[in-house]
């Protein structure tokens, strides 16, 4: 049997109309939409469902509403995240974000919070520590050309942290890894766990998206030498805003000669 498709409602029709748009850069990045109002003339429907139509192109991403000022195309390009290469910048004294960014053109930039907390259930079984106890925090919030495009937080235990003198904002060249190269607990051994939900409310409101708009969420599990973990950092991105990257070989290690 053929399925016949019923054609599509018109807020829908105009959302592919003002995408096609954006794609050919009728609407450049950075640049303004026509108002509603100018969008309703144009179509010759009502502002409710120009409103539809702009919803879908926020849910996909493509534009953002800045209070007072109208609904911008974003002008942000999709970033790659290396995951295999990106500690390379870090033994350099660079960080793997600055890198990535720097890489499309853009001014990378970022805003740390340190704070003190008792371990959930969760941080504790993957720090292998006791629940409750207190791990230092770092909550940071990384930006591209000024827009947010990524929230990171990092948990240490706070013994470890103290040790390592990373419970200020400012970690230095290399950041926290090197600092915990310093007293001899590197990262060696890294474990990524990739998932795909909806933005919470908060994560919604620091990367300025819509609520449960996809994101992104890579929790990143660093161990050192023998094993035992030092790090756990939660990275949550806007989906439509960054692509992950894994390389490995097929080829079997040589021992040596």
């Amino acid at each position: 049997m053929t399925t016949i498709e019923p054609p599509q409602p018109r807020f829908a029709q105009i959302a592919g109309v003002l995408r096609d748009r954006i794609a050919r850069e009728v609407y450049k990045g950075g640049e303004p939409l026509p108002s509603e109002p100018e969008l309703a003339r144009e179509f010759g429907v009502s502002r409710i469902t120009i409103n539809r139509a702009m919803g879908i192109l926020r849910t996909d991403g493509l534009v953002r509403v800045i209070r007072g000022r109208g609904t911008f195309v974003r002008a942000i390009p999709v970033v790659t995240r290396r995951a295999s290469s990106r500690f390379v910048a870090r033994d350099q004294g660079l960080g793997a974000f600055d890198v990535e960014v720097r890489e499309l053109g853009m001014k990378p930039g970022s805003e740390v919070v340190v704070d003190r907390v008792h371990a959930s259930d969760r941080t504790a079984k993957l720090l292998q520590v006791e629940p409750g106890s207190e791990v230092v925090v770092r909550r940071r919030r990384f930006f591209a050309n000024d827009e947010p495009v990524q929230i990171a937080d990092s948990y240490i235990p706070a013994s470890l942290a103290e040790e390592a003198g990373v419970v200020d904002v400012d970690t230095g060249p290399g950041g926290s890894y090197s600092r915990l190269a310093e007293v001899g607990r590197a990262p060696v051994f890294f474990s990524e766990t990739v998932s795909c939900r909806g933005a919470s409310a908060s994560e919604a409101t620091l990367l300025e998206m819509e609520p449960q708009q996809p994101v992104l969420e890579v929790l990143l599990v660093a161990s050192d030498r023998d094993h035992i973990p030092v790090s756990v950092t939660q990275h949550v991105m806007a989906g439509h805003q960054w692509k992950l990257n894994y390389e490995w070989s097929n080829e079997p290690e040589r021992a040596d000669a």
